[in-house]
């Protein structure tokens, strides 16, 4: 009977575990199962799976935007590229779901080239220079425009930010770096 409780109980523990993160713009400790901190950028990503739902954070320190991608093999530069970017407009943080339809420049929204925003929910918060961009989409959303997400399958993921907020100043005025063989 004892074994019987005990295994009711770490089953009911290890389903409050599995819970999906609070999109709220602010990263609790524990909150992610799992986090990479890029050293070149010193960005930071954050991400849990939950069925079939990715759930991640970029917290990262910029005067504008940043923005993050995950390219599904090395194309001709950024062609094919899902991405996300997030910027401050009238005070209020701002989530792009965005496609590159070019080798090269700005990326297209999604709804430009055929798909739809895929972000599920969306909070930042930026102060004092320093981002938490919190999103969450499915892992397949069964659209072109945007990369399917396999835990354990490597892509290329892509980090970005700006000297400033404005998501159609010409991107060659940005930071960029391309991670290869990064698996979520």
């Amino acid at each position: 009977m004892r074994k019987a409780l005990f295994g009711l109980l770490a089953l009911a523990l290890g389903f409050a575990l599995a819970q999906a993160p609070k999109v709220d713009g602010k990263i609790a400790p524990g909150e992610y199962a799992k986090t990479y901190k890029h050293e070149k950028s010193g960005f930071v990503l954050h991400w849990s799976v939950v069925g079939d739902t990715l759930y991640l954070a970029l917290e990262g320190e910029s005067k504008g935007w940043i923005g993050l991608g995950f390219l599904a093999e090395k194309t001709d530069k950024k062609k094919g590229a899902d991405q996300y970017l997030f910027y401050v407009e009238d005070g209020k943080p701002v989530a792009l779901d965005l496609y590159q339809v070019k080798r090269t420049g700005a990326p297209v929204p999604d709804e430009k080239e055929g798909g739809k925003n895929s972000i599920l929910a969306f909070a930042a918060t930026y102060e004092g220079g320093k981002w938490t961009a919190e999103f969450s989409r499915k892992l397949k959303t069964g659209e072109a425009t945007d990369v399917e997400i396999v835990p354990g399958r490597k892509l290329i993921l892509m980090l970005a930010h700006a000297d400033k907020m404005d998501p159609k100043e010409e991107h060659k005025k940005t930071e960029r770096w391309y991670v290869e063989d990064f698996a979520f």
